[in-house]
């Protein structure tokens, strides 16, 4: 499995005989020597991912880049954080495979904003040189201005909620602040190489349900206790309350919406659910709604042309608020999302209170199947599932199929880009749910 430059900021896939530290190494290509300014070198806790970020690093010094070592593993976030405010980086490059499961491996790629950058190609050219020297390299604790920026400002949100917050950390790079943050409340904050065998994905269910439940009973709070869950690399954030149970980046979006954040523009996905498009017109000022191709980077081109007082949304765990001046760090990071949504509600009645008002008035939850048949075959057959239904077509190439009922149902398809399947995106009432994955199933 290897996801495409096209779509993501990187590479990611299996390692084996076919895909190897050649092909991780490849995308490094794409730095030469510039100027003075370094390449910042991350990693986060996966198996072996602190060896690649030496191996990365001593390949780039060896054609001549200057490179920064991040003392430890740290959260993606922080990686292009560090590179937006410093002057003297340039870009980075972060050994990760974000929320993929255990066994997986990736790379991804900051430019010299911070911003997520291409990876160019995937095959790696023969000239790829593993047998290399050691470099010494200068270091750098990258947890250290991200605790300052990002992580002191949660602290201090979370000393005026009203209730028990817990942040699970998957075993992922957000779990190096819990030292950082004594604060906090944490569950599964040390770094396991292999996440204790789960995929630290926060939008899998019902593993992930699992999860919080046991962080709230552990920590004393059967009842009143909100679970932000986060991934692997601390990009994607989704709630959990014994209440309203998940609560994902687009029902994030659309409360705050609703409680009157300063947005004038919502940037979102071709397959986010109607319900946030719809929220956004409800509102009592005027919210124009962007709908972008599939990934972040996307979402990152529409920001520029206008980037004051925007809500950046992915619908699978990712929430950006650009602030009401737009000059700030614009890119995904779970515990910036998490400090804008505590500020924003009081404590975790005041969510319960907002999400079942939310569910009451649009009360048709997205959810998503990854279905192992060409995307041909699956729109065939959602086309004769749903006779009446309006058809179009969406993002690059028409790569998403979007069918409409005309009042509150939405149904998406689209080939992945990472893994042999075809995803849909089902909003809708339950009987027509139900009567589409039987058909497809079928």
């Amino acid at each position: 499995m290897r996801s495409l430059s096209t779509v993501t900021d990187g590479l990611r896939g299996t390692p084996g005989p076919d895909w190897s530290e050649r092909d991780l190494l490849a995308v490094l290509t794409a730095f030469t020597p510039a100027d003075e300014r370094a390449v910042l070198v991350g990693h986060d806790g996966r198996a072996g991912s602190r060896e690649l970020a030496h191996l990365a690093a001593d390949s780039l010094a060896h054609r001549g880049v200057r490179c920064v070592l991040a003392t430890g593993p740290a959260p993606t976030p922080a990686l292009g954080r560090l590179v937006h405010e410093d002057p003297d980086l340039r870009a980075a490059v972060v050994m990760t495979a974000s929320h993929n499961p255990p066994g997986c491996f990736g790379v991804k790629l900051r430019d010299e904003h911070g911003h997520g950058r291409k990876a160019g190609e995937s095959t790696a050219p023969g000239d790829i040189a593993l047998d290399i020297p050691r470099h010494p390299h200068r270091t750098l604790d990258v947890l250290e201005p991200y605790t300052r920026a990002v992580g002191r400002p949660l602290v201090d949100a979370a000393a005026l909620f009203d209730g028990a917050l817990i942040v699970d950390a998957a075993h992922g790079a957000v779990g190096e602040l819990a030292g950082r943050l004594p604060e906090l409340m944490f569950s599964r904050a040390r770094p396991l190489p292999f996440f204790a065998g789960q995929t630290p994905d926060p939008t899998l269910r019902p593993q992930a349900d699992a999860c919080a439940d046991r962080a709230l009973r552990a920590a004393g709070e059967p009842g009143g206790g909100v679970v932000a869950m986060v991934d692997g690399d601390g990009d994607r954030l989704v709630l959990y309350t014994r209440r309203s149970r998940t609560v994902g980046s687009a029902e994030q979006a659309a409360i705050l919406l609703r409680a009157g954040l300063p947005v004038r523009r919502l940037i979102t996905t071709d397959v986010a659910p109607l319900m946030i498009s719809r929220v956004a017109d409800e509102t009592d000022r005027e919210v124009a709604v962007t709908r972008t191709e599939v990934g972040f980077q996307h979402v990152l081109a529409a920001w520029r042309s206008d980037r004051a007082a925007v809500l950046g949304l992915e619908p699978n765990g990712a929430l950006v608020w650009s602030g009401t001046t737009g000059d700030g760090y614009f890119e995904r990071d779970s515990l910036a999302a998490l400090s804008l949504l505590l500020r924003t509600f009081p404590g975790c009645e005041a969510v319960d209170d907002a999400v079942a008002e939310l569910r009451r008035l649009h009360p048709y939850r997205q959810f998503t199947r990854a279905l192992r048949r060409p995307a041909d075959e699956v729109l065939s057959d959602v086309r004769a599932l749903l006779p009446g239904w309006r058809r179009d077509r969406c993002g690059r190439a028409d790569a998403t199929a979007v069918f409409e009922d005309g009042r509150y149902g939405r149904v998406a398809v689209r080939p992945s880009a990472t893994e042999p399947c075809t995803r849909l995106y089902v909003e809708t009432d339950p009987e027509t749910a139900d009567r589409l994955l039987t058909g497809l199933r079928g």
